[in-house]
C-alpha cells in the first residue's frame, strides 16, 4: 500500500503427524489445508493493497487445531496489529444468542414456540410472536436502525447509552412489517426483545445466562459483555467516515446493537472457538441442534434451501456464517460443518479506501473458495 507501513505477524500450527509423515486422518487433513496457506497469504496481501485496508486479522482452525493466525497492518499509526487484540464481535454474538435460546429449551426453562407475550404482554402481536421468530427474523417487528429518529440521535452523539426499553419503543413506533411468521426481515429490535424475555423467563440477567451456558462451557476466556463502551487492551482501533470526517470510532457506544448482556468484546481466537462450538451444536441435544439450523425461513424473499437465515445464524452452502460491521470494523465468522473448519476475519479500512460494504465478508468468500472449492460460500 503506497505510503502505508505494513507489519505482518504470522503463526502457523500444523499437526505433528503431518509434519513427520504420519498417516492419520487428522494429520492428512492438516497437511492438505497447510498446502493452501500460500494462496491464503497472497489473498490477504492483495486485499490489503487493493482495498486500502488498515488492518486484517485472520484465523483458521481445522478440526479444532490452529492452522493459521495472521495479523497484518496497523491498529493505529505506528502500532502493529497483533493477534491478541480485542474488538467488538457484533452479530457474531447473535449466533451465541441462538445457541443460548436452545440451551434454555433443553433446560426446560422455555420452549422455542413460546409466545413472547408470556413475559412481555404489552408488545404488539405478543401472543402470536414466538421466541423462535425473534431469533430467526420472522416476527414482523420493524428494525429501529434505519429509522431517522435513531440515526439522527446516534450520529449526533455516538457515545449515548441506549436502554433496551428505549430501543424497543423506537422499533415499535412503526407498524409491523408483516404478520408474524409470514416473511423475514433483519431487525435489531428482535434481539433486544428476546434478551428481555429470556431474562424474565430465567429470572437472571442475560449476561449471566450467556456466561453460564455459552462463554464458560465453550472456553471463551477473552469474551465479555461490559456495560460500558470499554474494550480490554490491546485494542484493534477502527475508523469511519459515517458522520462525514474520517474519525476513530473504536469507542463509540455499542449499546444499541444487541440484547443487553450480548454486546461483547472478543478476540480472533475466541471468535474461532465460539463459532466452532455453535456450529457443532456443543451443549445442545440433537433435537435442539437440528431445530437451530432448520430452514424455517427458506423460500422467503431471496432465501433458498442452500442459503437461508436459520435461528441466529446464516446457512450458506454448507457454511454457517455471521458478518458484523460497526463503526468501521468489519468482520465475518464461518464454520464449515462437513470438514470442521472455522474461519474468522476482521478488518479496518484506511482513509484511502473507497470501497463500500463489508470487506471482511468479501475476503471470507474468497477464502472459502480456497478452503472448500467444492462448496464455497456465496
Amino acid at each position: 500500500m503506497k505510503g502505508f507501513f505494513r507489519t505482518i505477524a504470522i503463526t502457523i500450527t500444523v499437526a505433528l503427524f503431518a509434519a513427520s509423515g504420519g498417516s492419520s486422518e487428522s494429520s492428512q487433513s492438516s497437511g492438505i489445508y497447510a498446502e493452501k496457506i500460500p494462496a491464503i497469504l497472497a489473498l490477504v496481501a492483495n486485499a490489503m493493497e487493493q482495498e486500502k485496508l488498515n488492518a486484517v486479522l485472520l484465523g483458521i482452525t481445522v478440526e479444532g487445531e490452529e492452522l493459521l493466525t495472521l495479523a497484518d497492518g496497523e491498529s493505529m499509526t505506528g502500532v502493529p496489529t497483533t493477534a491478541n487484540m480485542h474488538l467488538r464481535n457484533g452479530s457474531v454474538a447473535v449466533a451465541y444468542m441462538g445457541s443460548l435460546l436452545y440451551r434454555l429449551v433443553d433446560a426446560g426453562i422455555v420452549k422455542a414456540g413460546d409466545a413472547v407475550g408470556k413475559w412481555l404482554p404489552d408488545l404488539p402481536e405478543s401472543q402470536n410472536v414466538t421466541l423462535e421468530m425473534l431469533i430467526n427474523g420472522t416476527s414482523g417487528y420493524p428494525d429501529y436502525v434505519p429509522m431517522d429518529a435513531f440515526l439522527e440521535k446516534f450520529y449526533a452523539n455516538p457515545f449515548y447509552q441506549w436502554s433496551p426499553e428505549e430501543l424497543i419503543a423506537l422499533g415499535l413506533s412503526e407498524a409491523p412489517r408483516f404478520a408474524p411468521g409470514r416473511d423475514w426481515n433483519y431487525a435489531h429490535t428482535n434481539f433486544v426483545i428476546l434478551g428481555l424475555a429470556l431474562e424474565k423467563a430465567a429470572g437472571r440477567s442475560f449476561g449471566e445466562l450467556m456466561q453460564e451456558y455459552i462463554l464458560t462451557p465453550f472456553g471463551m476466556t477473552q469474551t465479555e459483555a461490559p456495560d460500558t463502551p470499554s474494550i480490554p487492551q490491546p485494542v484493534l482501533h477502527s475508523y469511519t467516515d459515517e458522520r462525514g470526517p474520517y474519525e476513530d470510532a473504536t469507542f463509540w457506544n455499542p449499546s444499541w446493537t444487541l440484547a443487553r448482556g450480548a454486546v461483547q468484546t472478543s478476540t480472533i481466537r475466541d471468535t474461532l472457538i465460539g463459532f466452532r462450538a455453535v456450529g457443532r451444536g456443543q451443549g445442545l441435544t440433537p433435537a435442539s441442534y437440528q431445530a437451530m439450523l432448520a430452514p424455517h425461513t427458506a423460500g422467503m424473499k431471496f432465501w433458498t434451501p442452500k442459503f437461508y437465515y436459520a435461528q441466529g445464524i446464516v446457512f450458506d452452502h454448507g457454511w454457517l456464517t455471521q458478518a458484523p460491521s460497526f463503526g468501521g470494523l468489519f468482520g465475518t465468522a464461518g464454520y464449515f460443518m462437513d470438514k470442521d473448519i472455522a474461519v474468522a476475519v476482521w478488518c479496518t479500512k484506511s482513509i484511502e479506501s473507497k470501497t463500500e460494504g463489508n470487506t471482511a465478508s468479501v475476503i471470507f468468500k474468497q477464502l472459502t473458495a480456497i478452503l472448500t472449492p467444492e462448496s464455497p460460500a456465496k
